[in-house]
């Protein structure tokens, strides 16, 4: 398994059979551009693939999303709409994390079906009524900048259900259709980052439409993992956001900083002279699988990322301080404690202390502050092995530094309650070695458990979660969750043995790594 393979991944339809024959409430909902058919499931109601934008290919690639085209009659909503054109797979097809992700459903091989387009401006509502106000959640999606898809919503109603909120899944744009930045090139395309656009888009139909869902156009929370996380911190800095959401949950994704232009702008003309073009409006001509194929592989402004372009994203979002434009907003952030072993090879499994040391110099970690560093995580962590320790440290200097960042930066803005958590369960998949890995709290808090000592973990999860969507803060019975402040720094840590709020949990190691080299954003 590799990096690519693990998140270029995307989840799909409903069999027929799961779909109910009656229900007691109608299932047909009226939108700004028409009626829309769902569909009843285990007392939710689903409707998948509705337009929130317009087409995106020839004269509207690489720009600003468009209104969806108004439709008569009633459109069917209980089929798939198209995820944005990518390489093929998807994690509910992995034999080794198909099964986690989807809870152990027999029918995961079929529900992970779905068309591919660049148009692909769609998204997928779930709701347990169209009438109501409930708290909304709209999920956005990992998979990097560059892959996946909103249909892990499909797969939620047990969330949806419990919570009692409305569920929104969104497909957007992405690698080179939605994060090429040609705006140095020509003025004509000065606005960039589409595939963020999209989500903008996706978030004013929210706020048009989805009281016609029984949902509260009022009470609106964006959440995501990973790459979903990074556009969510994105997001938040971006002036055509402002308004649109009230309640930030940012999963092992925090992004501080966007790209740079003028490197942008160098990967941009990289392409046109791989597809032998002048001019960057001729990209627009060319075929979106030749578009695709000459992308792959491509650093940032080829579909890497947001780009700096002065118009969509005017400064940093998180440099040198949190965004105003969303200043006043509850976040919740945090990141599992073995992130990087989805991405590392067979080779730091099994590592000695050697082999750790060197591993460690290898990946940027100053020789002479090798030996000080692991003294402390072995007096720590006395009984973790050198492997565990490895992917340890990895996270503290990636993922869970730039949660802390983001915490800190948050809180110090103090218009806001910020709340921080650390995933640590161990998870048996692949014989335990993949341990509490990038992405692992993400089906629990969606409700889908393969293993059942999980289900208790994943309900206090999945209770979090929509605590914070109904109210700003995620305690619930039996789980008393504090405010994450820079004198106490409280943590919740999720375990299956417990799960509790502890002050600055492994304060030691955290001053230790923060002016270490990054390990990157996982």
């Amino acid at each position: 398994m590799t990096r690519r393979s693990v998140l270029q991944s995307g989840l799909a339809a409903w069999p027929a059979a799961a779909i109910s024959k009656a229900a007691s409430t109608p299932l047909v909902a009226e939108t700004a551009y028409g009626k829309v058919r769902g569909a009843g499931v285990n007392g939710v109601y689903i409707f998948r693939g509705i337009p929130y934008g317009g087409p995106t290919e020839g004269a509207g690639r690489f720009m600003p999303p468009s209104k969806p085209v108004k439709w008569t009659g009633v459109r069917d909503a209980t089929v798939n709409g198209p995820q944005c054109v990518q390489q093929g797979g998807n994690v509910f097809t992995n034999p080794q994390l198909g099964d986690y992700f989807a809870g152990g459903r027999s029918d995961r091989l079929e529900l992970a079906k779905e068309p591919m387009s660049e148009n692909c401006l769609v998204l997928n509502v779930l709701t347990q009524g169209l009438k109501g106000r409930r708290p909304v959640m709209v999920y956005i999606h990992g998979g990097g900048f560059s892959s996946q898809s909103g249909l892990l919503t499909l797969f939620s109603d047990r969330h949806v259900r419990e919570q009692d909120i409305v569920l929104v899944g969104v497909n957007h744009r992405l690698n080179v259709f939605g994060y090429t930045y040609l705006g140095g090139l020509n003025s004509r395309f000065a606005v960039g980052n589409a595939g963020q656009l999209d989500l903008i888009a996706a978030l004013e139909w929210v706020r048009g439409n989805i009281a016609q869902f029984g949902g509260d156009p009022g009470n609106v929370t964006i959440f995501g993992e990973s790459g979903g996380g990074g556009k969510i911190s994105t997001l938040m800095g971006m002036p055509g956001g402002k308004g649109l959401f009230h309640k930030c949950i940012v999963q092992s994704g925090s992004l501080l900083k966007a790209g740079d232009p003028d490197t942008a702008t160098k990967s941009a003309r990289a392409l046109m002279d791989r597809l032998g073009v002048s001019k960057p409006e001729d990209l627009q001509t060319i075929p979106a699988a030749d578009l695709f194929k000459a992308s792959s592989g491509s650093g940032r402004g080829m579909g890497g990322g947001p780009v700096l372009d002065g118009h969509s994203i005017r400064k940093q979002p998180w440099e040198p301080a949190a965004p105003v434009e969303s200043a006043g907003l509850p976040f919740l952030v945090g990141n599992c404690k073995d992130e990087s072993t989805l991405f590392s090879g067979a080779e730091f499994q099994n590592l000695d202390e050697a082999g750790l040391k060197a591993a460690l110099v290898k990946s940027g970690v100053p020789a002479g502050r090798v030996d000080s560093l692991l003294a402390l995580y072995h007096r720590g962590h006395p009984l973790e092995s050198p492997s565990d320790l490895y992917y340890r440290i990895s996270t503290d200097r990636g993922a869970r530094r730039n949660a802390a960042r983001q915490a800190e930066l948050k809180a110090a803005e103090g218009k806001s309650n910020v709340f921080v958590y650390y995933f640590q369960w161990n998870t048996p998949l692949d014989g335990g070695k993949l341990r509490a890995f990038h992405t692992a709290d993400l089906p629990l808090e969606m409700r889908l458990t393969l293993y059942p000592e999980s289900e208790q973990l994943s309900k206090q999860l999945s209770g979090a979660w929509g605590a914070f969507a109904r109210t700003g803060n995620p305690s619930q019975k039996g789980l008393v969750w504090p405010a994450y402040t820079l004198e106490r720094r409280a943590t919740m840590v999720f375990d299956v043995k417990e799960s509790k709020a502890v002050d600055d949990p492994d304060r030691e190691e955290r001053l230790m790594v923060r002016d270490l080299p990054s390990g990157g954003l996982l």
